[in-house]
This record gives C-alpha cells, sequence and structure tokens, in this order.
C-alpha cells in the first residue's frame, strides 16, 4: 500500500516537468524509466502540456517552424500532439518525428506520377493512430488522395476529388485537415477531411455577409483553437480580414476579428532537421506570424507507433552520481518540495546497469 502510494506521488510530481527533464529522468532508475515510457504517462503527460499552454497568460499559442524550408527543399507537413512530419519531394522520403526526444521514423512517398500537389498529418482518435495524406493532380479539377497511417505503415488510396487546390497544406482542426479549393464553376470552398470518417466536406461559410470573402490569395490558420481565414497585405504581408468559425462547421458561427483587437504574442519555435542541431531557442513573434499555421506542444509521443525502440541508458556508478546531482539542481532552481519528495519516496536498490 506504502509503495503504491510513492508511486503516485512520484508520478504526479514527475508529470509536472518539462520534456527534456523527463529523459533524463529515464536514466534515474528502472522503474522511473518504466513510468516515464509508460502509454499512460505519455497521455496524461500530452494532456496536461495542452492544458498549461491553453491557461498560460504570457503567451497566445505555441507554434512551430521548419528553419531554411523553401531552400532547403523540405516543407514542414504538420504538426500534432508534438510530433512533426516533414516532406522531401526530391528524394521521396517523409519523417515523422518529435523534435524534443530526437525521436525520428522515415517513411517513403506513396508511387506518384508528378509531384504532391497538397498534404496533410493528424491524428485519428477513432483508431489511436496518426495519418499522413498526400494528393497528387491527376487532371485541372481532379486530385487523388492516398493515406498512410504509422499503425499500418502501408499507403492506400482512398478516392478522387473534383477540386483544385489553391493552398498545399492541411490546417488541422477539430479531426479533420482543411484546405481551399476551387471548384468546377469557379466558386472558391474550405474542403475538410475528415480523419476518423475517412470523407471530404464542403465546410459552411457565410455567403450572405458581403464582408466575407475568401478568394486565392485567402489562407487558413488556427487562432484560439477556431479554423480562420485571412488575407495578406500587398504592401507589407500584414494580416487583413480575419474571421472565425467560433463553432466548427456552423454557418452563423463565422465573426470577423476586429482589426485594433489585441492578441498576446506566440512563442515560435524553430527546428532543424533531424541530423542537424535539432531546437534552437524559443522566439517570440508577432501573433500572425508566418507558422501561424502549425500548433505545436510539447510531448513523449513518439512516432514509433508500432513498436517503440528499446533505448535503455547504461547506469552506472557515475550515472547515478550525475542523476543525483540532477536531482538537487532541480531541487534548487524548481520545486523543491517536489524534488525533496521524489527523494524520499526513490528506492535507489533499483539502479541498475547494462
Amino acid at each position: 500500500m506504502a509503495d503504491h502510494a510513492h508511486d503516485d506521488v512520484v508520478e504526479q510530481i514527475l508529470i509536472r516537468l518539462d520534456v527534456k527533464d523527463l529523459i533524463r529522468c529515464k536514466s534515474v532508475c528502472k522503474s522511473w524509466h518504466s513510468l516515464i515510457t509508460s502509454p499512460r504517462f505519455i497521455n496524461r503527460h500530452l494532456n496536461r502540456s495542452y492544458n498549461k499552454d491553453r491557461h498560460d497568460n504570457k503567451f497566445g499559442h505555441r507554434r512551430i517552424c521548419l528553419i531554411n524550408e523553401f531552400s532547403s527543399g523540405y516543407f514542414l507537413v504538420g504538426s500534432c500532439n508534438g510530433l512533426v512530419c516533414i516532406i522531401c519531394v526530391g528524394s521521396c522520403k517523409l519523417l515523422v518525428a518529435n523534435p524534443l526526444t530526437r525521436e525520428v521514423r522515415e517513411l517513403q512517398l506513396p508511387s506518384l506520377i508528378g509531384s504532391p500537389l497538397c498534404w496533410g498529418f493528424g491524428y485519428d482518435l477513432s483508431k489511436d493512430d496518426y495519418i499522413v495524406v498526400v494528393g497528387e493532380k491527376v487532371g485541372q479539377f481532379q486530385t487523388c488522395f492516398k493515406v498512410l497511417s504509422l499503425k499500418s505503415n502501408v499507403w492506400r488510396v482512398i478516392g478522387d476529388v473534383k477540386y483544385k487546390f489553391i493552398t498545399k497544406i492541411g490546417i488541422l482542426c477539430n479531426g479533420a485537415l482543411h484546405w481551399i479549393v476551387e471548384d468546377q464553376n469557379r466558386k472558391i470552398l474550405i474542403l475538410s477531411y475528415d480523419l476518423s470518417e475517412v470523407e471530404f466536406k464542403e465546410i459552411a461559410q457565410p455567403e450572405d455577409d458581403a464582408s466575407y470573402k475568401v478568394t486565392s490569395r485567402s489562407y487558413l490558420g488556427i487562432v484560439k483553437g477556431c479554423l480562420c481565414t485571412f488575407h495578406r497585405s500587398r504592401f507589407d504581408s500584414s494580416v487583413v480580414d480575419v474571421w472565425l468559425m467560433k463553432k466548427y462547421n456552423v454557418k452563423h458561427s463565422w465573426e470577423p476579428l476586429p482589426l485594433d483587437h489585441k492578441m498576446k504574442n506566440d512563442i515560435v519555435q524553430f527546428f532543424r532537421l533531424p541530423a542537424d542541431e535539432g531546437f534552437s531557442y524559443n522566439v517570440k513573434h508577432s501573433w500572425f506570424s508566418r507558422t501561424l499555421k502549425h500548433i505545436y506542444v510539447q510531448s513523449l509521443v513518439s512516432p514509433h507507433v508500432n513498436v517503440r525502440p528499446k533505448q535503455y541508458t547504461k547506469v552506472g556508478y557515475y550515472s547515478v552520481k550525475y542523476s543525483l546531482i540532477f536531482i538537487l539542481l532541480l531541487s534548487l532552481y524548481k520545486w523543491p518540495l517536489y524534488t525533496y519528495l521524489l527523494c524520499m519516496c526513490c528506492n535507489y536498490n533499483y539502479f541498475y546497469s547494462l
């Protein structure tokens, strides 16, 4: 009973740590490694990270950006639950990675006649799986879509849609990916692909409001957890004509964002390709930066959905010593009471060596 109580206290303390600190904590002992890598702990930590960012009054959103995206030939497809998906059209490669844990999974693009026209990345809640979506132009107003789930690692064709895609990157909102498209009647629409229902739908727009307009120069993004449309000024690339969809796919819920509306700064986290240095420092930008498309959350989620590689760290005398030093430093600069309880709860007879 006492051991179970100790385990609960340890979990409640560890779940409050950042990902980088948790990676170090995995090397302390077997019980900590087992706890931190368990699906239950990873999901609880993910939910806490979302809630922490959502209620943080210091910034508006946490977003992510790939450094030298266009010049390197790599493009950021999307971000979901701490995972990022990167596409390299030249080498026909896909990378799904967690930039904080530095776990990377390499995938192959499906066989395509030409280059991918549009793409997206998201999470299928009904199957607890991550999905990569790629669209290929097969006609002026016809696009063939293929999807890959990380669990199956198999590409499959889901069908054609008769639209011309104006935006390439699918914006993830409410379990669906969204693009701005043009139909055969030259009408500009917002098209969604529901990852769970495997279905394309047109999103309702306030057509009866003369001040609302979506054109071939419009963009999609996420603000306050809502899908939004906006334009960029031709003169200084500033954001204008921002509309938010307050209730998902409800026509009358679209509202304009006032021009004088004050928004908090976003935290934009930059990262390089996995072979490079990883994350750079956080940089604060204006609330509508070029990265408004990708919401990011810090997490322990692994891209290796089926089998997580065994990554035990060798722990001997020196590793134990450094782990104790880490706990001491944590107690000095972070939660002193938490780390004191950790030291009281931990049984260091569990330290191991491989």
